[in-house]
């Protein structure tokens, strides 16, 4: 069995747990939910949310950080005080506060458990790595505030994920970190999910030219557009969003379906066409077949028969 030691300050003993850690997470995550801890456990937390009252910390609030993080249960409060206002101290010259960092921690809570030697080193290394390309400390840690995903990322996993992006789809590495720094939560999102949907986003633009009997512009102009849009939308809301395109296509000039609740709008439209054959041509290309497929569950979902005819056309 793994033998699993958790984070405490020098002039402590580390204290083991035997076993698998995800079995104990689980373990001890349900004992905070049944209210079934030791009177150790209890004087840890209630110790935490002492030591940071003054910056508005309440018991409940430990109580849901230690769920995701039974560790803490284990740790002395003073060690995962140290653990935060270590941190705070480092870079409190880039604006960073305890009531910053500790909002972190209750949304990672892993934090209060990682030595303040690794998080820095986080930082540091992975803005010098891209420095060049215009990160600073100040904006890396504006986007691990909005993400504090990034303060347990290794800078090497971030060097990887941003180059591989960048050869994949052509784009200068700069331009891929902007993007990030627009969007933190790519930071934490694997490179494949990140490139998908890139070229989502690109096909759906490319079909809407297609539709408008438009030429594609200057591809580096074209590609910069595409870097624009809102990648926290999933797969589906992109097919809604190129349904909706295509439907809108085919309706009467200057009539469209709303953005607003796409969703809705799009079931609503299939209840009101269930006796008609709706017909349209899209782009072929390597998530034609996965469109045509979206569009008839999403007609089936609704009146359990497919009402989209979709023919694909090579460009």
């Amino acid at each position: 069995m793994n033998n699993i030691t958790i984070c405490v300050l020098n002039h402590s003993k580390n204290i083991p747990f035997f076993g698998n850690s995800q079995q104990f997470r689980k373990e001890y995550s349900q004992k905070v939910q049944k209210n079934q801890l030791s009177e150790t456990n209890i004087s840890n937390l209630q110790g935490l949310t002492k030591l940071f009252s003054n910056e508005g910390l309440t018991y409940n609030d430990t109580l849901k950080a230690a769920k995701k993080n039974p560790f803490m249960l284990f740790h002395k409060p003073e060690t995962m005080e140290y653990n935060i206002k270590e941190i705070v101290k480092r870079f409190q010259g880039f604006g960073l506060t305890n009531e910053k960092y500790l909002k972190c921690a209750l949304n990672q809570s892993v934090l209060f458990s990682i030595s303040p030697n690794t998080v820095e080193r986080n930082i540091n290394e992975t803005v010098k790595f891209f420095e060049k390309d215009g990160l600073s400390t100040e904006k890396y840690l504006n986007c691990a505030e909005l993400n504090p995903s990034i303060f347990t990322l290794k800078p090497q996993t971030i060097k990887n994920k941003i180059f591989q992006i960048a050869k994949k789809i052509n784009i200068p590495t700069d331009e891929i970190l902007h993007l990030f720094l627009k969007q933190p939560y790519l930071f934490a999102c694997s490179e494949k999910e990140t490139i998908k949907k890139f070229e989502i986003f690109k096909y759906i633009e490319e079909n809407k030219y297609f539709d408008q009997k438009k030429s594609l512009p200057d591809l580096d102009e074209f590609n910069k557009s595409i870097l624009r849009k809102k990648y926290t939308n999933s797969t589906n809301t992109c097919f809604m969003q190129l349904l909706r395109n295509k439907i809108s296509n085919n309706l009467k000039k200057g009539t469209k379906l709303p953005h607003f609740n796409l969703e809705n709008s799009l079931k609503n439209f299939i209840i009101f066409n269930q006796n008609n054959k709706i017909g349209f041509t899209i782009l072929d290309g390597k998530y034609a077949d996965d469109f045509i497929k979206f569009a008839a569950k999403l007609s089936r979902s609704v009146i359990h028969k497919n009402i989209f005819q979709i023919t694909t056309i090579v460009k």
